[in-house]
């Protein structure tokens, strides 16, 4: 049996420029409600699940931050049920017991490691150090007891590495390369090596 030629419809059924439109037949009337809205645009089409006028949809759903609105009996951001909820404060509660503070450990000075990294690299009589070498170094350099610094000594430290900053600002280095440098070499090395004009 040979297909038959299907031919291509114009307009949808029910559309108003359809050939054989009639305004009161049930596909009119079901066009004219998903295509016409009186009331000018809609956010969503009609029969749409967000749509306001659709049967059951979720709009009335109160959405606040890390809450299911279809499951408000579970746990804020985490979904657990109370259950779930207790296991883990209970085991929260005997990790923060065996928990122990770590120990603070004071800011080091760079130039203080390098010179200390260094006086290693001499010590095993090479360049690159291992990382049990490299730990044990810095972790010396953390078991030393900080001396408080005397508040002129630190005036003194800040307005050199200022003095060291415009000179090399004036000799044309950005500023991350002189504060670089400064860091590398310290304030008293390049001020030495570009005395004041």
């Amino acid at each position: 049996m040979a297909p038959q030629p299907q031919t291509e419809q114009d307009f949808p059924a029910g559309h108003p420029a359809r050939f054989d439109f009639d305004p009161n037949s049930r596909e009119a009337v079901e066009w004219a409600r998903k295509n016409i809205a009186p009331l000018g645009e809609r956010d969503f089409a009609i029969d749409h699940p967000k749509a306001a006028d659709t049967p059951g949809n979720t709009n009335t759903l109160e959405w606040t931050a890390g809450v299911d609105p279809h499951n408000p009996h579970r746990e804020p951001f985490t979904g657990r049920t109370a259950t779930q909820a207790a296991g883990v404060a209970r085991l929260s509660a005997l990790a923060s017991a065996a928990a122990k503070d770590s120990p603070v450990l004071q800011p080091l000075n760079a130039i203080e490691v390098a010179n200390a990294l260094n006086a290693k690299r001499k010590e095993v009589g090479r360049d690159l150090l291992s990382p049990d070498e490299y730990s044990e170094v810095i972790g010396a350099l953390h078991e030393q007891p900080r001396a408080e610094e005397d508040p002129r000594a630190v005036a003194a430290r800040i307005n050199a590495q200022h003095q060291a900053l415009a000179v090399l600002l004036g000799k044309g280095y950005s500023r991350n390369t002189a504060l670089e440098m400064i860091a590398r070499e310290g304030a008293e090395t390049i001020l030495a090596q570009h005395p004041a004009e």
